[in-house]
C-alpha cells in the first residue's frame, strides 16, 4: 500500500460536483491507501479486465458491486450504517477517507448475540402480523399461494401486496384470509414489497400493536401446517427467527467456508463459527428470507427501519440478494440481535437446492421451493420424481395443486430441462447440453439441410408466436410434405396439424431441428432468438416482424456509431461492413422497407421481400378462414362487448418512472371518459403491451373499461379485427389497424419528449388526429367512432401498404418457392 494521502484537503462537497472522470480520478488518489490490491485481485479478479487497475476498477464499479477493497471494510456494512443505503451517491469508501476514519466509525460488523433474547408473552396468544410479498405475471391469485396465505391468516394477520396489476376481482378472492390486499407494481423484488407495506400500505405504526411480524413471500408450496412451527418458536427467546439457515450462495459456492459436509448444530454456529464468516471474501451466511419473523427489539432497531424503507427497484438480481436477503441476516448479527431458526442445524450448501430438501421435509419442514423444482440451478438429478417424494415426506401435501401452479407458472422449458437431468447407473449426473458458439458452428457446417423442415421461432421477448409466424404456418399447418418445427422458450405452445413438431429451442432436441431446418422464421436478430450462430448461406433466415412500426427499433432507438476510423476515403465504409444475417425481411411497400431495413440492421434494401404482412390476413379474411382458436377469442370477445361501439385503447409501454411515463388522468377526466362510454355506448377496451406488469391505464379506468389484455384474448389480431376505432400514443398496432381503413385516433400527451423515440413526424404521418392534452383528446373522442377517412389516411395508408387482400401470406409462400428454386 501507498502512504496516506491529505485527505482532508478533498471534500465531499466539492467532489460530488465534479465531472464523472474528474472525480474518479480523485477519488482512486484518496482511497489509493485503502484498497489492499492484492487481496482485491484475489477475491474480485474475476470482475477485473485484463490489466485493470483494482483501484480504478473499485472506484468505477467495485464499490457498487459491494466487492470488498481490503478484508476489514465491508462496503454494505458501511453504507447501511453510516450512509443512506438507498442513495449511490457516494462511495462508501471515499466516504470513510474522508470522513469517517476520522470519526473512527466501525468499518464491519462484529456479530454478538444479546444474552437477555426476546421472549413473546405467556399469559395470552401473541398478536403476529404477516407482511407477504406475491408476484403472478398473468396476474391471478395462484391457487397453491392461496394455500399457503390461509394457513398463515390462522397464525397471523396478513397483509398482501403483489408486486404486479391485479384486477378488483382477483385481490378480492383474498377478502377471506388477509386484512389487507393491494397490487402495486414496484419492480423492487419482494423486499421491495416489504418495504412498501411497512413503510406505507400498513405502517410502522400499525406495526407496533403485534408482537411479531412475518416476511414471508410466495417463493414455497406449502407442504403441511404451520402450527408445529409457531408452537415451537413461540418458546424460543430470541429477537428474530427463520425456518433454517444458509451458508454459501451460487457465486461462492467455492469459498472454503462453504466446504463442510454434515449438518451443524445452530448452537455451535451462534457461539463459536459467526466471527469466523465476517473473514470471508464475500459474506454469505443468512437466515432464508422466504420466512422471516421479527420481535420488538428488531422491529424498533433504528437500522433495521432504515434498511427496510431505504429498498427501491434495482437491476441486479444478486444485488438484491446481498444487499437485503443476506444484508438483513449481516446487520441483525452485527446490532447484536439474537437469532433462531426452526430447523436445529445448518445444512450444507443450500439445502433447500439440493435433494437434501427432501430429507427436511421429512424432519417437519414444512415448505417446498418452487425454484428448485423448476429452475435447478445446481443440476439435481431426478426431479422427475419429485412428486413421490413429496408424498413420502408428508401424504397430505396438495401435490396436485402444486403441479397445476408449475404448469401455469414455471417457465416450461426450464422445468422440462430439470425433469430430463438424471443420474446413470454409475451415479454421474446426466444434463442435457446444448450447442453454442464455436461448437454449434463447427456442427452446423457438417450437417445437411432439409428444404422441408420450416422452423418458426417464438419472440425472445414475450416467448409468444409471432402473429407473423402464426399465418405463414396456418397457411402450411396441414401440408405432409413440410415439417413445422416450433421452438418454445417458457411459455407452453400446442399448435394443431400435420408433421408438427414442439420442442424446447435450447435443449438438444430443438437444437438437432435448428440444425436440419432449411428455413427459419423469426422476428428478432438470429443470434438473439436461437442463441446460435446462423450462416444464411446454408438456410433460408426471414426476419417476419412484428408488423408496421411506428416507434424506433433496433439500431434506429440508440445514437449513430463514431466511425472506427477518421482517415476514410471517399469510397471507404466508416465501419465493417457486417456479415448477412437474413436471406429475406417481410415488407408491406417501399416506405416500410426503408424502416424495417434501418430497424433490422445488418439487413439490406436488397434483402426485403414486398409481400405485405401476413398477419394482415386476419384482419381481412372471412372468420371462418380464422383459426379454431382466433375465432373462439372473437365469439366471446364480441359477447363481452354486446353490440357496443368497441374502442381500444392500445397505448404503447410505458412504465412509472422511466423516461416515458403513462399518463395520469384526473378524477374529472376519469369521470368524462365514463360518462363518453355511457351516453354514446361505447366499450371502451384496454390492451396495454404483453410486458406492461404495471397496467397503468387498466388501474386508473379499470372500473368501467374492458380488459382485452393479452391474458384474456392472446391474438392481437382478434382484437385489432373486432375494434370499431382504435386509440394509442404512439404504438405501432395503429398502423396495423389503419389497413383496415377504420377510425385511428393518437393521444401524445408527452410528444415533445417523445418525438425523438418515433421512426416519423407523428403530426405529419399518423392516419388520424393526434391530441397532445385531454381537452382535444375529449373532442377527436367525440367523433371518433364516425370519423371520416381523411385524404391524408389514405395517403398514408397506401404509402405503408401494398396490398389490402387477405394474400400476402401466399405472396410469402411464393417468394419462399422462388427462393428454393434459386437455391437449387
Amino acid at each position: 500500500m501507498t502512504h496516506q494521502p491529505q485527505s482532508e484537503m478533498v471534500e465531499l462537497d466539492h467532489l460530488l460536483d465534479l465531472p464523472e472522470q474528474d472525480r474518479l480520478r480523485l477519488e482512486e488518489i484518496v482511497v489509493e491507501h485503502l484498497v489492499d490490491r492484492a487481496f482485491y485481485v484475489q477475491t474480485s479478479g474475476a470482475y477485473l479486465e485484463d490489466g485493470e487497475d483494482p483501484v480504478a476498477h473499485f472506484c468505477r464499479i467495485g464499490w457498487r458491486l459491494l466487492l470488498k477493497p481490503n478484508p476489514t471494510f465491508d462496503v454494505w456494512w458501511y453504507w447501511t450504517n453510516h450512509l443512506d443505503p438507498s442513495s449511490a451517491e457516494i462511495n462508501p469508501l471515499v466516504h470513510y477517507a474522508l470522513s469517517g476514519q476520522q470519526a473512527g466509525v466501525s468499518t464491519h460488523p462484529t456479530p454478538r448475540q444479546r444474552p437477555d433474547a426476546e421472549s413473546l408473552p405467556s399469559d395470552r396468544a401473541p398478536r403476529r402480523a404477516c407482511l407477504f410479498a406475491a408476484f403472478d405475471a398473468e396476474g391471478t391469485v395462484d391457487e397453491a399461494t392461496r394455500l399457503l396465505i390461509a394457513e398463515l391468516d390462522r397464525h397471523c394477520d396478513v397483509f398482501v401486496l403483489y408486486d404486479n396489476y391485479m384486477s378488483p376481482d382477483e385481490l378480492a378472492k383474498l377478502a377471506d384470509i388477509t386484512v389487507g390486499a393491494w397490487a402495486v407494481r414496484h419492480g423492487a423484488y419482494d423486499f421491495g414489497s416489504y418495504s412498501m407495506l411497512a413503510r406505507d400500505l400498513v405502517g410502522w405504526d400499525r406495526l407496533a400493536a403485534y408482537d411479531e411480524v412475518l416476511f414471508v413471500n410466495d417463493s414455497c408450496f406449502l407442504v403441511r401446517p404451520l402450527d408445529a412451527v409457531f408452537g415451537q418458536m413461540d418458546r424460543r427467546n430470541c429477537d428474530w427467527w427463520g425456518l433454517q439457515a444458509t451458508k454459501g450462495l451460487a457465486s461462492t459456492k467455492d469459498q472454503v467456508s462453504n466446504s463442510f459436509t454434515e449438518p451443524i448444530p445452530i448452537e455451535r454456529v451462534r457461539a463459536e463459527m459467526l466471527e469466523g464468516f465476517e473473514h470471508d471474501p464475500v459474506y454469505d451466511f443468512h437466515i432464508g428470507s422466504y420466512f422471516l419473523a421479527f420481535r420488538r427489539p428488531v422491529l424498533e432497531d433504528p437500522g433495521f427501519r432504515r434498511l427496510i424503507d431505504s429498498v427501491g427497484p434495482a437491476g441486479n438480481k444478486l444485488l438484491v440478494i446481498l444487499k437485503y436477503e443476506v444484508g438483513i441476516t449481516h446487520l441483525l448479527l452485527g446490532h447484536g440481535f439474537t437469532f433462531d431458526t426452526f430447523m436445529p442445524s445448518l445444512d450444507p450448501f443450500h439445502p433447500l437446492f439440493t435433494l437434501r430438501h427432501f430429507a427436511l421435509l421429512e424432519q417437519g419442514f414444512p415448505l417446498l421451493k418452487r425454484y428448485l423444482i423448476y429452475q435447478n440451478h445446481y443440476d439435481v438429478p431426478g426431479l422427475d420424481q419429485w412428486h413421490e417424494l413429496v408424498r413420502a415426506a408428508c401424504a397430505e401435501a396438495p401435490v396436485d395443486v402444486f403441479e397445476s401452479s408449475l404448469q401455469r407458472t414455471a417457465p416450461d422449458d426450464r422445468l422440462q430441462r430439470s425433469m430430463s437431468i438424471h443420474a446413470d447407473a454409475d451415479g454421474r449426473v446426466k444434463v442435457p447440453r446444448v450447442l453454442r458458439g464455436n461448437a454449434y458452428r463447427r456442427r452446423d457446417a457438417a450437417v445437411d439441410k432439409n428444404s422441408d423442415t420450416w422452423v418458426f421461432a417464438v419472440d425472445v421477448s414475450d416467448h409468444r408466436l409471432p402473429p407473423n409466424s402464426r399465418a405463414i404456418f396456418e397457411a402450411v399447418k396441414d401440408d405432409p410434405s413440410i415439417t413445422k418445427v416450433v421452438l418454445t422458450r417458457s411459455k407452453r405452445i400446442h399448435l394443431d396439424g400435420v408433421n408438427v413438431v414442439t420442442e424446447p429451442l435450447l435443449s438438444p432436441r430443438g437444437r438437432q431441428l435448428l440444425l436440419r431446418a432449411g428455413t427459419l422464421f423469426l422476428n428478432r436478430r438470429p443470434r438473439a432468438t436461437f442463441r446460435a450462430p446462423l450462416d444464411p448461406e446454408r438456410q433460408t433466415i426471414v426476419a417476419v416482424r412484428d408488423g408496421l412500426l411506428l416507434e424506433r427499433t433496433g439500431r434506429t432507438a440508440g445514437k449513430p456509431l463514431a466511425p472506427e476510423t477518421t482517415n476514410s476515403e471517399p469510397n471507404e465504409l466508416i465501419h465493417p461492413a457486417p456479415l448477412p444475417a437474413y436471406s429475406g425481411l417481410l415488407v408491406a411497400s417501399d416506405v416500410d422497407a426503408l424502416a424495417a431495413v434501418a430497424s433490422h440492421w445488418p439487413a439490406t434494401y436488397s434483402q426485403s421481400w414486398r409481400t405485405g404482412i401476413p398477419a394482415h390476413d386476419f384482419l381481412f379474411c372471412a372468420p371462418e378462414a380464422l383459426p379454431a382458436d382466433m375465432r373462439e377469442e372473437l365469439q366471446r370477445l364480441r359477447a363481452q362487448v354486446a353490440g357496443r361501439t368497441l374502442v381500444l385503447f392500445a397505448p404503447s409501454l410505458r412504465r412509472t418512472g422511466a423516461d416515458y411515463e403513462p399518463y395520469r388522468f384526473s378524477n374529472a377526466e376519469i369521470a368524462w371518459l365514463r360518462s363518453w362510454t355511457e351516453r354514446d355506448d361505447i366499450a371502451l377496451g384496454i390492451r396495454e403491451h404483453p410486458l406492461d406488469l404495471e397496467r397503468p391505464y387498466m388501474t386508473q379506468l379499470g372500473e368501467f373499461a374492458l380488459d382485452l389484455s393479452v391474458r384474456h384474448y392472446p391474438s392481437d389480431h382478434v382484437v385489432l379485427r373486432a375494434a370499431d376505432a382504435l386509440m394509442t400514443d404512439f404504438s405501432g398496432s395503429a398502423l396495423d389497424f389503419a389497413v383496415t381503413g377504420k377510425p385511428v385516433l393518437s393521444f401524445a400527451h408527452d410528444l415533445e419528449v417523445a418525438q425523438d423515440r418515433l421512426l416519423y413526424d407523428l403530426e405529419h404521418f399518423f392516419p388520424g388526429p393526434v391530441a397532445c392534452t385531454f381537452d382535444s383528446l375529449a373532442v377527436d373522442l367525440e367523433y371518433l367512432p364516425t370519423q371520416q377517412r381523411s385524404p391524408r389516411y389514405d395517403r398514408i395508408r397506401e404509402m405503408l401498404t401494398d396490398y389490402h387482400d387477405a394474400q400476402n401470406t401466399n405472396r410469402v409462400l411464393a417468394r419462399l418457392t422462388s427462393t428454393a428454386g434459386e437455391r437449387g
